[in-house]
């Protein structure tokens, strides 16, 4: 296998502004690259302001399905950055509501879900009807009696993603559904995160980590909908209207969001840039070009992190 070129070390105010002159579409993840927990990364603002100036479109691309689009406005507009619409902000809890379309799962329809708030907004947005999710009853101790262990059979399909409630009781629920009618619904996880960074410098188990957990104990295979699946990349391309080759993808994972840059051929293959300021570092990166791994791992720009990148274009 043809070994992939070295990434390019954003280091200068020319090769930061070559990058900006490049591309005409910036998907940004938010975790790591936009923010860190509730904290605005310095010079971000600034940043998507000068991107808005040269007229560039910009798309936020997140795997986090705990809040819904509506939800990230609100957090956008709390850190200072006004003007972004949900238009712009694609999460997996939308994708995986995309996805039911697809399958042509009506509306009206139930889902049974695992995960947060977000996938319900985005279901419900959509005039689907969640179950479990946020439901009181899947707070409790484990009790064979809980009624929700009982199978609605009206439920067209499974929802998994991230919660920061993961529980047996909603590790049980869920495992009915996976299971009922010999495995027949559909299984949508909305992304295969392993972690992400949290506040004080914490990794966190990410919605991947769930996910996986109720493949694994159900012995089925799910649905990607979230990074770095084509599936997800294809919705936002159609959705936006944008030319893969003038679009670039930024974020802080090797994994995800490069991997979606490469595998969804922005740039012509060179639409990537990881930011050093989240989950994977130089070392991983390093790693990663020394080994014979998947090159679609191998970003073709990195920076330390857009509050770097911001200055070096100003540097001059």
């Amino acid at each position: 296998m043809t070994r992939k070129s070295n990434p390019i070390y954003v280091d200068s105010h020319e090769e930061a502004l070559r990058v900006v002159t490049s591309f005409d579409n910036f998907l940004l993840d938010c975790d790591g690259v936009i923010w860190l927990a509730e904290t605005l990364i310095e010079g971000v603002a600034q940043f998507l302001q000068q991107l808005q100036l040269h007229k560039k479109h910009i798309a936020f691309v997140t795997n986090n399905s705990s809040k819904s689009r509506r939800a990230y406005v609100e957090k956008f507009n709390s850190l200072g950055i006004h003007g972004v619409t949900k238009e712009q902000i694609y999460t997996t809890g939308y994708s995986a509501v995309l996805e039911l379309k697809k399958m042509d799962i009506e509306s009206g329809s139930k889902v049974w879900v695992l995960g947060d708030s977000g996938i319900e907004d985005e279901l419900v947005d959509e005039g689907y009807i969640p179950l479990g999710g946020s439901n009181p009853l899947l707070d409790q101790s484990w009790n064979p009696k809980n009624p929700l262990l009982k199978v609605d059979p009206e439920v067209r399909a499974v929802v998994a993603g991230s919660t920061n409630d993961f529980n047996f009781m909603r590790i049980a629920t869920t495992l009915q559904y996976l299971l009922y009618d010999g495995g027949k619904l559909p299984f949508i996880g909305t992304n295969g995160d392993r972690n992400y960074p949290g506040p004080d410098g914490l990794t966190l188990p990410a919605g991947g980590s769930m996910v996986e957990y109720m493949s694994f104990c159900s012995g089925r295979p799910y649905i990607d909908v979230g990074k770095p699946s084509k599936t997800f990349a294809d919705v936002i391309f159609y959705d936006t209207g944008f030319d893969r080759a003038k679009s670039i993808m930024i974020g802080d994972t090797l994994f995800s969001d490069i991997k979606f840059a490469n595998d969804a051929g922005m740039g012509n293959g060179h639409g990537s840039m990881l930011v050093l300021s989240g989950v994977s570092t130089v070392d991983e990166l390093k790693r990663v070009i020394s080994s014979p791994t998947d090159q679609a791992l191998i970003p073709q720009f990195y920076t330390d992190s857009l509050t770097k990148f911001y200055k070096l274009i100003h540097s001059d």
